[in-house]
């Protein structure tokens, strides 16, 4: 039996596989240049961070990447929003594992560090991982703030506690990266580094949750 009262889940990694180099392949067909272009105006300068902390908005975005390309004609919008996003894909046995927990009726949530333009592209897939409800769901470009920063962990913490009245010692978190596993330690949460699948699987059981699923969950 697990003492386990809430799993929050990140979205990118452990829910949704995604290919950051692809992005940046989709951006480079609209502006030019090639893909390490691309990387470093979208990631290593913090414009994408920019987008997904809610330090500016999509219009602010577009106009950022027009100005370090320096064209003439002008990209659509929603062609830029549709290029940054194209990157997901679902990895479909969480599903399975997250109905599972709906079963034993185990709070769920989403806790993750996307923008507007992503969460509509996963929501829209053909894809039943994010059918809900979710007793709560936490995206950085909603709140104001990123992992590993303390302020989300501090969101998170409240709706969930507000869902299921747990408290941080009953939270275990899904995470991919390390520095985010790390920061939601330091909120007395237990916290997991995995990708989706297998790992995913093999992490709640060794919580004391045993999942059941239809199809086979291999490591991504």
């Amino acid at each position: 039996m697990s003492d386990v009262g809430f799993v929050y889940f990140d979205l990118g990694n452990v829910l949704f596989s995604f290919d950051r180099r692809r992005a940046c392949r989709n951006i480079a067909a609209l502006f030019g240049g090639d893909a390490d272009q691309a990387d470093a105006i979208l990631h290593e300068s913090g414009l994408q961070n920019d987008l997904e902390s809610g330090r500016i908005s999509e219009s602010q975005f577009g106009q950022h990447l027009h100005a370090r390309y320096a064209i003439k004609d002008t990209v659509p919008l929603p062609k830029i929003l549709n290029a940054i996003s194209d990157m997901f894909s679902p990895i479909e046995v969480m599903a399975d594992v997250i109905a599972s927990l709906r079963a034993q009726r185990l709070p769920v949530g989403i806790l993750s560090n996307t923008c507007r333009a992503h969460w509509d592209f996963v929501s829209a897939m053909p894809s039943q991982i994010l059918d809900g409800p979710f007793d709560a769901t936490v995206v950085s470009y909603q709140v104001g703030s990123m992992k590993p920063d303390s302020e989300i962990y501090r969101h998170a913490n409240e709706l969930a506690q507000a869902a299921a009245s747990v408290s941080g010692a009953d939270i275990l978190f899904l995470d991919d990266r390390d520095e985010n596993v790390a920061a939601a330690r330091t909120h007395g949460w237990r916290a997991e580094q995995c990708l989706g699948g297998q790992p995913a699987i093999d992490a709640l059981a060794r919580h004391g949750i045993t999942v059941d699923v239809t199809e086979k969950a291999s490591p991504k």
